[in-house]
């Protein structure tokens, strides 16, 4: 830190001689520029740059990847914890991690299962100067599961009267896109009299004889699984 002295004079009366008071004004060392080597040999403590979303829905078709990327000075050490205790990858041959990364890869496409893997992992960079962790990240397989069977009868109604035609898709992970379509496979026409809600189901404000058909088919596309079911 440096010191220096710049004077200020004010007049002051004591006993009618006049004082001069000298102000220190202290310049501190940050305002002075660092030496760029010197920023470039700083140890510093690892910061987490990128990580997988917390809540993370794997293609179970797919090796799984959960990202872990940290930077620090020196370079920081990655380990893993799975649902709160050590994960240790050494003695699971389908785990490996990216050289100079934390990066997991979960070679489930030889002979593993995705449901196996489930579970909260948790990423720690750590050197000599800290640590640093990742969020909790929830991993879990997509899942297609299958339409209920319901019986549906034939609903009649009079000309301009509203309806609602429920689609009920089952639940899946991530939730199924949803749309309706006839038996040639097109999609149903929509309008401001007829459209689709954000749960699936067709509403229409009232009813025309031109609506009359038997191929109201509301299907469910799941992403990861490739997998659309459908209800007629």
């Amino acid at each position: 830190m440096q010191l220096k002295i710049m004077p200020k004079k004010k007049h002051l009366s004591a006993g009618g001689v006049p004082l001069i008071l000298f102000l220190c004004q202290m310049i501190s060392a940050l305002d002075v520029p660092l030496d760029p080597k010197l920023l470039h040999d700083l140890v510093q403590p690892p910061t987490i740059t990128q990580q997988s979303p917390k809540d993370y829905i794997i293609d179970p078709r797919e090796n799984i990847v959960i990202q872990c990327e940290a930077k620090g000075k020196p370079p920081p050490s990655f380990s893993w914890t799975r649902n709160g205790t050590h994960f240790d990858i050494d003695k699971d041959p389908l785990v490996t991690m990216k050289p100079g990364s934390g990066t997991l890869v979960i070679n489930i496409m030889s002979e593993g299962k995705a449901e196996t893997y489930e579970g909260v992992y948790q990423c720690t960079a750590r050197n000599e100067r800290g640590a640093a962790v990742s969020n909790n990240i929830v991993v879990r397989p997509s899942r297609s599961p299958l339409w209920t069977k319901e019986r549906l009868e034939p609903i009649v109604l009079q000309n301009g009267q509203s309806l609602v035609l429920p689609c009920r898709p089952p639940i899946g992970l991530p939730p199924a896109i949803i749309f309706w379509m006839d038996n040639s496979f097109q999609r149903l026409p929509q309008s401001e009299r007829v459209s689709q809600g954000l749960n699936g189901d067709l509403y229409f404000s009232n009813v025309l004889p031109e609506d009359t058909r038997e191929d109201y088919i509301c299907y469910a596309r799941f992403n990861h699984t490739q997998t659309i079911q459908q209800k007629q």
